[in-house]
Order: C-alpha cells, then structure tokens, then sequence
C-alpha cells in the first residue's frame, strides 16, 4: 500500500460527501473499514476507497438495507455486482417512470387552473383541437349516481400499470348514442389524458367540440346537459362524437364539493358558420 494516497478521516469524508459518524460507524458494523488505523486510533482511507463508498451510498439511496449492502461486499464478484446493478438499474427506471407521470399530472392540473380561473361559465364555445392521447377503463355503460366500484377499480389498476400516482387527473365519457338520445346521465369510460406504455393507447379524436363549464359535484354532471343540449338544438350543430367530463377544479383547489368545476367537451361536425 502507498503510504502516500492515504488520506485522513477528515479529508475522506468531505471527498465522499459522508459524515465521520457516518463512517466510523460502518468501520464498527464492518461495512467499510479504513485502509490504515494508526496507533492512535486515528482512520486513513485510500483514493480508491471513494469508488466502494460510493456505490454504498448509490444502494443505500435505492433502499438496500445495510446488511444486505454488508452481504452483497463480503460476497462480491463481477457476475455477482452485475445481477445487483441490474436490478438497481430497473428500479431507477421505475422511479424515473413514476416521476415522470407527476411531472405529467401536475403539468395537467396547472393547465386546467390556468384556463379555468376567471372562466365564464354561462358561455359556451366551439374549439377545434388535434387528438389526444388518451388511457382508457374497461367499458361498462352506468349511471353516474350509480358509478360502480368495478369500473374505478379497473381504471386504477390500469392507472397502476402506467406508473401513474394516486390522484392523476381523470374523467368520464358519455357515448355519441346517449348525446343523440339527449341523456347526459350515463357514463361508458373513465379516462385520463396520457401517452401509455402498457395499456391500450385510445385517443379523443382531432375535430370541432363544443365546450362547456358547470359547477357541480361528483356524479352530478347530468345537470349541465339539458342546457347543452338546448344549446345544440338552437345554434343548429350535430354530435358527431362522445362528449369528455374532467374537473378542472377540484378537491385540490376548492374547499366547496359544489363549487367543483367540469368541462365538458361534446365533438360535432363543423358548424357552417366557424371560421376555425
């Protein structure tokens, strides 16, 4: 051992970014010893020792246990540190995959409060919009009072699947058949605006939607459909699609259940008169 690549505890610790508590305590659970204890008991450590420390730090950040990381060093051998980083390597990838779906959930939710606050609700609109990628439930045709738990249990299974954290954002759909028939009380999908990677990807299709805003609460969005409904009937339009629910504010941002905010998105054919 070269004498001369041996530095003090001191100075090892504030290369490793690692307290000295920190390392006198794996020397004493025989983790990671010192290359040199003198006869004072003062540590030294070698510039190669960073590397092992390191890696330490890696699992134990990934939520390996000491004992397991002690068990893994004492038994360590090139095919043995590959099967390990291996598996590290996939739980990064989970980690990064559900960090991402946040990242889409909070992006979505800050959307939805940017084109929401300060909205008139008494007015509605025709938009044009490209299609949407989107994750769907199983299909099951229920009433929205009577929203079954076989369908939400699905869809959050599915939800799971895609990495996707509890609370992202979802809605309903109400089918094309139910608009014409003018009920706007039953629902056939849950739905969440994503890019999947294990489930079936669905899409809402690119076309003309008309939109509108009610305030209500959960199960209650059958309300804002006889004035949508209305609505169709006098500017002359026709449902050439299914009509999209989702909250645009919610329990995260209002205190009042019945000052929930949904948007509902119905497609139709091009009106004769849009410019868009």
């Amino acid at each position: 051992m070269n004498q001369a690549e041996l530095i003090p505890i001191s100075a090892f610790s504030k290369m490793a970014e690692i307290t000295r508590q920190t390392l006198i305590y794996y020397d004493r659970i025989g983790l990671f010893k010192p290359a040199l204890v003198d006869d004072n008991g003062y540590r030294y450590y070698h510039l190669n020792q960073l590397d092992a420390i390191g890696v330490i730090g890696i699992l134990k950040e990934q939520g390996m246990s000491l004992q397991h990381i002690h068990a893994h060093l004492e038994q360590r051998n090139p095919e043995r540190t590959l099967e390990l980083l291996r598996k590290q390597e996939e739980m990064i990838q989970s980690q990064l995959a559900k960090l991402e779906r946040t990242r889409q959930m909070i992006g979505i939710q800050m959307e939805n409060l940017e084109l929401s606050i300060g909205i008139d609700i008494t007015k509605m609109q025709v938009i044009w919009q490209p299609d949407i990628p989107l994750l769907k439930s199983a299909y099951m045709r229920v009433t929205k009072q009577d929203f079954a738990e076989k369908l939400w249990m699905d869809f959050q299974q599915r939800l799971q699947r895609e990495q996707a954290p509890i609370g992202y954002p979802g809605g309903v759909i109400v089918e094309q058949q139910d608009l014409q028939n003018r009920n706007g009380d039953m629902m056939s999908y849950m739905f969440s605006r994503m890019q999947t990677h294990t489930e079936t990807q669905h899409y809402m299709p690119a076309g003309y939607y008309l939109v509108s805003y009610m305030r209500a609460d959960y199960g209650d969005t059958d309300k804002i459909y006889p004035r949508i409904f209305e609505h169709i009937e006098q500017q002359g339009y026709e449902i050439s699609g299914h009509a999209y629910e989702e909250y645009v504010q919610d329990e995260i941002s209002v205190q009042n259940p019945d000052e929930y905010l949904v948007r509902v998105l119905i497609q139709i054919k091009k009106p004769a008169s849009s410019s868009l």
